[in-house]
């Protein structure tokens, strides 16, 4: 019933953009969806963000503009299944993005792989674009987080389930992303006001040696900090389905998701609220 409920909303919304015009269709005709050249780019990218931010309407329900993100998500899916490489690239994008936001309504249709079907592809493409749909369900806003084993830094073993806090943070990072390594620095400014909140670093790429000194340095080396050295192949960066750092996760005291932050200061906000 709630699928065909949304089914409903979805071609009234449908039915309602005709009528105001395809103003935002012109930003899509400026992706040819069949030059390779353009998956993974900023230029794909930006012109999906402003596509999708065309379809906003902030004076309706947040639930109704969740139903015109499916539809705007709709659109451009249909236009993305002319390789299975341009296709899971646009997918993944749209996956973290509203993954990010926490926008569950969409998540959920996104799962069901639109348009899939039309995208040429071999058995084992079929399983890896499953795969990242399942991932990015593990990892929803509301989801009981997966759980985390391993030898911190320091050589202790860690066990996410066993850490006793209200809240805890995990932050995946690497050494060689500026931007990265200036939330380490405020990471560990808020560490030294909040020792109520557990708070574990992920590291992707750089030094065992450097990534000591940073931490060190931020007064974070208490903190639980991981490095297993495997890199994006880590099977906890696969486990969170995460495809690009700096990326926080918010957890409540029974390791619930309960928000993804941009940056410290949403994460302070999340918690103060």
């Amino acid at each position: 019933m709630k699928v065909f409920k949304s089914l409903i909303i979805i071609l009234l919304l449908s039915v309602f953009s005709v009528m105001k015009g395809q103003e935002g269709e012109v930003l899509l005709d400026k992706i040819d969806f069949n030059d390779s050249t353009l998956i993974d780019s900023d230029f794909m990218k930006r012109t999906l963000a402003e596509y999708i931010t065309s379809k906003q309407d902030t004076t309706q329900s947040q639930r109704i503009q969740m139903y015109a993100m499916i539809l705007a998500s709709d659109n451009i899916l249909n236009r993305s299944c002319t390789s299975y490489e341009m296709y899971k690239s646009v997918y993944q994008y749209l996956m973290y993005g509203f993954s990010e936001m926490g926008a569950n309504i969409v998540v959920d249709y996104l799962m069901s792989l639109p348009y899939f079907e039309f995208v040429d592809a071999n058995e084992n493409q079929k399983k890896e674009i499953l795969e990242i749909a399942n991932s990015y369900d593990r990892v929803r806003i509301g989801a009981k987080s997966p759980d985390i084993q391993a030898v911190v830094i320091n050589g202790e073993d860690f066990n996410l389930s066993d850490v006793d806090s209200k809240y805890t943070i995990l932050f995946f990072w690497s050494y060689a992303c500026p931007h990265c390594r200036e939330m380490i620095k405020e990471l560990g400014e808020f560490a030294k006001k909040n020792d109520d909140v557990a708070i574990v670093t992920i590291n992707i790429s750089g030094d065992l040696r450097n990534v000591k000194r940073l931490l060190k340095k931020t007064h974070l080396e208490k903190c639980y900090n991981i490095f297993d050295g495997e890199g994006w192949n880590s099977r906890i960066v696969e486990s969170y389905a995460v495809d690009m750092t700096p990326a926080f996760f918010l957890l409540d005291e029974d390791k619930k998701i309960i928000a993804k932050p941009f940056d410290i200061q949403e994460l302070i906000n999340e918690i103060e609220r």
